[in-house]
């Protein structure tokens, strides 16, 4: 009788886990809008899905001097939803959280956004610290031009202490040189 109540939960598990796998699958496939990067007027276009613990896109590549139109959309499943963060820099900020070889992810030590003009809703100005943090089912929009800043740039959500960016919800922007430089 064991080796049957085994069995039926070895099974069970397989089918949950093919669930989830089909979910994911079909939520990066079928139900975003395109992501990758499109050109229109000049400007490059880009949306940023937040799900819960991870970004779709995972990666994105600008070149220096491009304009960037950037959409983050929280598409968070849980319910209720949970917010979610989206912040860009270099060289991860940790602190201390009582356990030895556990530090806390709270943020860059140097941040992408840094004096570089921002538009929001029509205005213009560099800000000094930059994130957006969305509740579930948000949307924020902004558009820039790309610093001379090459190189990898990550992005992540450092929400709840930390625990978002920890369980893997991450990804990087690579900076490349003005296109025909």
């Amino acid at each position: 009788m064991a080796a049957k109540g085994t069995v039926t939960v070895l099974v069970s598990a397989v089918v949950c886990a093919a669930v989830v796998f089909g979910a994911v699958k079909w939520e990066d496939s079928v139900a975003l809008p395109t992501s990758a990067g499109q050109m229109v007027d000049g400007v490059h276009h880009f949306t940023i899905n937040e799900f819960n613990y991870r970004f779709v896109p995972t990666h994105m590549v600008w070149h220096v001097g491009e304009k960037v139109s950037l959409t983050i959309m929280n598409r968070s499943q849980s319910q209720p939803p949970i917010a979610h963060q989206f912040s860009l820099g270099r060289g991860l900020e940790t602190r201390n959280n009582g356990f030895p070889g556990q530090p806390l992810a709270v943020g860059w030590k140097h941040d992408f956004f840094d004096n570089v003009p921002v538009t929001i809703d029509g205005q213009t100005s560099p800000i000094p610290s930059f994130s957006v943090s969305l509740e579930g089912g948000q949307k924020f929009h902004f558009t820039f031009v790309v610093p001379n800043k090459p190189g990898k740039w990550d992005y992540g959500c450092f929400l709840q202490t930390g625990q978002h960016f920890m369980n893997g919800m991450r990804g990087h922007v690579t900076i490349l040189p003005a296109q025909g430089a």
